[in-house]
């Protein structure tokens, strides 16, 4: 199976307060423009109704938001904020999240890359968690010894050191009020209990079946008897669970 490095992107907002509020949600009125959100239009979609023509309901909020790719992700960012956290401890709790649903497109054994913006001090704050390559990757080793002509997809030789975990603690440590013991509760919890196999990761795993099978610990990972377990089924992961866990107890050094 190919190990493809997984990149987490974050970009996020922290304010003074976990619930502070913007008495101008849609910008602050200038004499240029006195009433920012007459300048928004709905974008155009699919509803049927004949309302605003557009394919998904708007989506509004007083206390915060978190948009994710997964809708359990996004639940476990809320939960962070409704606990008190800020931005910070919601991303992080989202992204671990993703780091157990989401295989296909991201893992604690990737990288992390982060955007913030401080509103405290009004500066923006780049985060590069990219994993380190091996001294021994050189040119030659690639071409001459193992007679490649560009990188390999497959195997040791395909991935750098993971960052990933790294860029969650850095990330917490300089701008979070919560650790991982409470930010990676949601995605520990998921990955014990297990959690619907819906269509789209069901897709994507579907494509690289054969590959997977090609590699045991993969394949007992992702497969059941070799197959794709079925469409909206359960599936868990309790090495990953355990891997979570060990984090939750011992930090990035575990």
């Amino acid at each position: 199976m190919r190990h493809a490095l997984s990149v987490f992107a974050l970009a996020l907002t922290i304010t003074g307060a976990a619930h502070a509020q913007s008495e101008h949600a849609f910008g602050v009125p200038t004499d240029e423009l006195s009433d920012p959100s007459a300048t928004i239009v709905a974008a155009p979609g699919s509803r049927a109704q004949g309302w605003q023509g557009q394919g998904r309901s708007e989506v509004l909020a007083r206390h915060g938001m978190v948009a994710t790719s997964d809708p359990l992700a996004a639940q476990a960012g809320l939960e962070i904020l409704q606990a008190g956290g800020n931005a910070i401890d919601a991303a992080v709790a989202a992204g671990a999240v993703l780091d157990v649903t989401s295989p296909n497109d991201t893992g604690i054994g990737g990288d992390l890359f982060a955007l913030v913006w401080n509103a405290a001090d009004g500066r923006l704050y780049a985060l590069n968690s990219g994993g380190w390559s091996p001294a021994g990757w050189t040119l030659e080793y690639f071409t001459k010894d193992l007679g490649l002509d560009s990188m390999a997809r497959t195997g040791v030789n395909a991935v750098t050191v993971p960052g990933a975990v790294s860029g969650y603690d850095a990330l917490l440590s300089r701008f979070g009020t919560m650790g991982f013991d409470k930010t990676f509760e949601r995605a520990a919890s998921i990955a014990e209990e297990g959690w619907g196999q819906a269509e789209r990761r069901h897709a994507d795993i579907e494509s690289v079946r054969d590959k997977i099978r090609k590699d045991a610990d993969s394949a007992a990972t992702f497969l059941v008897n070799g197959e794709v377990p079925p469409l909206y089924s359960i599936v868990r992961n309790p090495d990953l669970a355990s891997a979570l866990r060990l984090i939750q107890r011992e930090g990035r050094d575990a």
